[in-house]
């Protein structure tokens, strides 16, 4: 009937090569937050892309015809477009600053996840989504689970927009020890009817549950502890199980 969520208040800002497992133990252990079996930890994209050192300088690409068109088209610079096409299967939307693609993790995504909020700020530097956020999120998964002596699951967050709806919120693009997606077909309803198409992306609530406390300007907590909420382990299952089908997506 509740679920808590902790932001931790005392990472530091994340640098290449840092261990973010290492630093949200430390963490935990220096704000006395017992952790204890089925804790979720919600870790922010951007630490991870950092802590793996996913910074690109987008001056030493060359960008191609199609970069150009599309930069013209949208009003950006020709090498952040290129950016954004090497890290995408393929382009589904744009207009007028936006550029909506099919990112190479298989995720719908505006400017394929490429940021340059919050990261020192030199002029052709962007930092890229990390290579594989699932097996990002299991690494750190293990090693919290190893140090504590409890079954901790991660999921690995981001922000998108929606359909038909003002605004950002948060998502999941990697997890590990998390049943993603909640499948509730064939189950009856309070009145007795039977589902047919309901399936619950408990992943991508919890993201977004969690997203209220990272905040997105200048809050630096990227980290946020959710107990209490009663979930599926399961090792076999990763954030891909959210990735709605092509032939079944209205919007594609």
């Amino acid at each position: 009937s509740s679920i808590k969520l902790i932001a931790l208040e005392t990472l530091p800002l994340i640098e290449p090569g840092q261990d973010v497992a290492d630093e949200i133990i430390s963490a935990l252990v220096t704000e006395s937050i017992e952790v204890d079996n089925g804790d979720i930890i919600a870790i922010a994209q951007k630490i991870v892309s950092k802590s793996e050192n996913r910074y690109f300088d987008i001056s030493s690409l060359t960008p191609s015809q199609e970069a150009i068109t599309l930069a013209k088209a949208i009003n950006k610079e020709p090498n952040f477009v290129q950016a954004i096409l090497d890290e995408s299967k393929k382009v589904v939307r744009y207009r007028m600053g936006v550029l909506i693609v099919e990112h190479k993790l298989g995720f719908i995504h505006a400017n394929a996840g490429i940021d340059r909020s919050n990261i020192d700020q030199q002029k052709d530097l962007v930092l890229l989504l990390p290579k594989d956020p699932d097996k990002s999120a299991r690494k750190i998964s293990e090693s919290l689970s190893r140090y504590f002596q409890k079954d901790v699951s991660v999921i690995i967050t981001d922000t998108m927009g929606r359909p038909f709806r003002n605004g950002i919120v948060g998502f999941t693009i990697g997890s590990h020890n998390i049943e993603c997606l909640l499948d509730e077909r064939g189950k009856k309803d309070l009145y007795g009817n039977e589902l047919k198409v309901t399936q619950i992306g408990i992943a991508d609530e919890l993201a977004a549950a969690a997203s209220l406390l990272m905040g997105q300007a200048a809050q630096k907590k990227p980290v946020v502890l959710i107990k209490g909420y009663q979930f599926k382990q399961n090792n076999l299952c990763d954030s891909q199980s959210l990735i709605r089908d092509e032939a079944e997506d209205l919007f594609r």
